[in-house]
């Protein structure tokens, strides 16, 4: 991973030992930690502020040109990034103990019509940010023998994408061919249809989170970031 400007404009201006070069502490342990929690404080204010102003979606490494990626809010390849106090490991407080202005890389909040206007910037291939409205979805091929219990909420699609439905069960069933042989199938009930197929035929799932777990991971967010404010394209 390459390092960041910032980061090498950090380690320009700590200060050095003028004989030996070596980094020499600036600040106590105890200071730290105070400054930790003022700086945590600002990051956190900078993404309430964002989202009460109608952020959906976040880019991270935004300094980084090789790294930037647009994420959903809910994503949860994002979560980590958005607790800040995990992210002050104990090794960034001991780089601010000879460097005080060492910061972490926040993400950046935005608006749907801000993502849209962003270049250079790869979509997340967990969430599917799909801004513009054609990124093709991500799709995960397996055979029909290998639905399981925790595919329960994902959509079935064509191999070209189109819904078929969330999945509501799938099982195999056994029974009698046109000809009267015995073969096993799979039955797949979805929130629009049932259907059928042979065990080694490929079915085709949206490889996304469920809308449970994006509605789980919006209301964690709101609490995260202390907002009275629910975005208006979440009320739907």
């Amino acid at each position: 991973m390459s390092r960041t400007e910032p980061a090498r404009a950090d380690e320009a201006s700590a200060p050095t030992h003028s004989h030996t070069g070596i980094l020499q502490p600036v600040l106590h342990l105890g200071e730290v930690d105070g400054l930790v929690d003022r700086i945590i404080a600002d990051e956190l204010e900078a993404m309430r502020s964002a989202f009460g102003e109608g952020a959906e979606y976040a880019v991270t490494h935004l300094e980084s040109p090789r790294e930037r990626t647009l994420h959903r809010l809910e994503c949860p390849a994002l979560e980590p990034f958005l607790d800040r106090h995990a992210q002050w490991t104990e090794h960034h407080r001991r780089r601010l103990t000879t460097n005080p202005r060492h910061r972490l890389s926040v993400p950046a909040l935005m608006t749907r019509q801000s993502a849209r206007g962003l270049s250079g910037v790869r979509s997340c291939k967990v969430c599917w940010p799909n801004v513009h409205g054609s990124d093709p979805r991500p799709l995960r091929r397996l055979k029909a023998r290998g639905l399981r219990a925790h595919h329960v909420g994902h959509m079935l699609a064509t191999e070209d994408g189109s819904s078929l439905g969330t999945i509501v069960r799938s099982a195999v069933q056994t029974g009698p061919d046109l000809f009267g042989v015995e073969q096993d199938s799979v039955e797949v009930v979805t929130t629009a249809r049932t259907l059928y197929y042979s065990v080694s035929e490929h079915v085709f799932i949206w490889d996304l989170p469920t809308d449970e777990e994006a509605i789980r991971r919006k209301t964690e967010l709101l609490h995260r970031l202390g907002s009275n404010v629910t975005p208006a394209a979440w009320v739907h």
